[in-house]
């Protein structure tokens, strides 16, 4: 079995059926308690708002299908984020060879990158989700090696002298003081996966992106295409604000919830 089919029938698939086939209500509800334990009744609030909008607009079933790949790609990119950027965060070679090329692919536009994958691949949610990951991945690998490279020479020392092994150093003492550095790569990996939503619409991600080109293309599915425009938004907005809150520090969560339930 490809990669390919491993992905999409053993990941993808199930998770985009679980996603789309259970009732919207009892997912609203997990949403909303994920929001309050994280934020407090604010991000609650936001995310009723956001969920309510998009269940007005009709799109529930396609920003589910979205969301699945969304998901998923932003899974891997952080499997990226975290390998090559503790690679580049402990070495100054690594980094000195790597980051040109992450700064490559920043700067190159999507179409480019989309035509050899769409040979390979063909017109498929694979594509789509490869598209998104390389978009996003670089900055992710980026602020990941930051955060790694950050951590203060002497608490390294002090470990290391302690006779703790590399694998260690970077388990119990670098990820862990990362932390903020790695959510903040989940929030921008979320965010640039979320932005190739409509390129990938064009090599057969469907969903939202399909419902926008469509409306591009199709003057009659015009209305359709703009309420899946701004359904993008509500969905990028509520992604946002809870991987900013699930980013925010344990004092300051507690703070959040006892301010709202005051």
């Amino acid at each position: 079995m490809s990669f390919r089919e491993a992905l999409t029938n053993g990941i993808l698939n199930p998770f985009q059926s679980l996603l789309t086939e259970t009732p919207f209500y009892l997912l609203v509800a997990v949403v909303l308690v994920a929001a309050y334990a994280l934020g407090g009744w604010k991000l609650a609030l936001v995310t009723a708002s956001c969920l309510a909008a998009i269940i007005y607009l009709g799109l529930w079933s396609d920003a589910m299908v979205t969301l699945a790949s969304t998901l998923v790609a932003t899974a891997v990119v952080m499997v990226l984020g975290i390998i090559f950027g503790v690679a580049m965060g402990r070495s100054n070679k690594v980094d000195q060879i790597m980051r040109p090329m992450l700064d490559a692919g920043q700067t190159m536009p999507a179409f480019v990158y989309l035509v050899p994958f769409l040979g390979l691949f063909g017109a498929t949610r694979f594509t789509a989700i490869v598209a998104g990951i390389i978009y996003a991945a670089p900055v992710a690998i980026k602020i990941t090696a930051d955060g790694i490279a950050a951590i203060s020479p002497t608490v390294m020392e002090a470990a290391v002298s302690s006779g703790s092994t590399p694998w260690q150093v970077i388990t119990k003492v670098q990820l862990p003081m990362a932390r903020k550095s790695l959510a903040l790569a989940a929030n921008q990996g979320l965010i640039y996966v979320l932005a190739m939503v409509v390129v990938g619409a064009l090599v057969g991600a469907g969903g939202l992106g399909y419902d926008v080109v469509a409306g591009f293309v199709q003057s009659s599915l015009f209305g359709k295409g703009l309420a899946a425009g701004l359904a993008i938004v509500f969905l990028g907005i509520l992604l946002d604000r809870i991987t900013q809150a699930a980013a925010a520090d344990p004092v300051r969560k507690i703070r959040s919830a006892k301010s709202s339930a005051h």
